[in-house]
């Protein structure tokens, strides 16, 4: 049983390393989303005659929705490819741990495209509101968002697997509602400097169900879908 064991475990390994190289060799898949996101951040301030209060006021709005924008992006596909060329029904025959296997993958999106995002996004929010209090308290709420913004994606990408993307988006959004009224909960706290930890915790929960729950749910998904 044991080595039954690891070697599942090394077979698991072998293919999330093979998904990882897959993505960092596909360079519109994460570089495309990362420069559409500085993109959006570097045209907003340049095409507005706000005052520098109200630009602060506004940054965040556009904060929020180019991080929405660009999971969105990075997840137009991610199922996709692997369906067309075989590859996703070869893992649902020879992997149990199906559900596993999605999680890393959306894992290792958020790890090439949700990182460098957040930390281009404190950056941004540094340069706009000159306080780097406020850029580092944005920093976790940008890393916690936009890992729950491309679980929510891949669950609606999954859903509309041979019908497109734009489907997927459609059923997506009213799932995305609550958390961007959150999110918006959250800039007000760190302005006001209250209750910013509970609504922390609070996007901290929500995550630890997602990452859980999603996999499982798009793992059946993708059966339904092979059958």
């Amino acid at each position: 049983m044991p080595n039954l064991s690891a070697l599942i475990f090394k077979k698991n390994m072998n293919i999330l390393y093979f998904e990882l190289l897959k993505l960092r060799k596909k360079s519109r898949g994460w570089l495309g989303p990362i420069l559409v996101f500085i993109l959006i951040m570097t045209a907003f301030p340049l095409t507005v005659e706000f005052l520098n209060k109200d630009l602060e006021q506004a940054f965040f709005s556009i904060l929020w929705i180019a991080v929405l924008l660009v999971m969105m992006l990075a997840t137009e596909d991610i199922f996709l490819e692997d369906y067309n060329d075989g590859s996703l029904e070869q893992l649902v025959i020879h992997t149990k741990s199906l559900s596993f296997i999605i999680g890393a993958k959306i894992l290792i999106y958020w790890s090439l495209i949700g990182v460098p995002v957040s930390v281009i996004g404190s950056i941004y929010c540094l340069g706009i509101t000159s306080s780097h209090e406020t850029a580092l308290l944005i920093f976790p709420v940008l890393l916690i968002s936009s890992y729950i913004f491309l679980n929510l994606f891949c669950f609606g990408n999954s859903l509309t697997l041979t019908k497109g993307s734009v489907l997927g988006t459609l059923i997506t959004m009213p799932l995305l509602l609550p958390l961007l009224v959150v999110l918006g909960k959250v800039v007000i706290a760190i302005n006001l400097g209250l209750n910013y930890f509970d609504f922390l915790i609070l996007l901290l929960g929500v995550l630890s169900i997602i990452i859980v729950i999603i996999p499982l749910i798009i793992s059946f998904v993708i059966r339904a879908h092979l059958e």
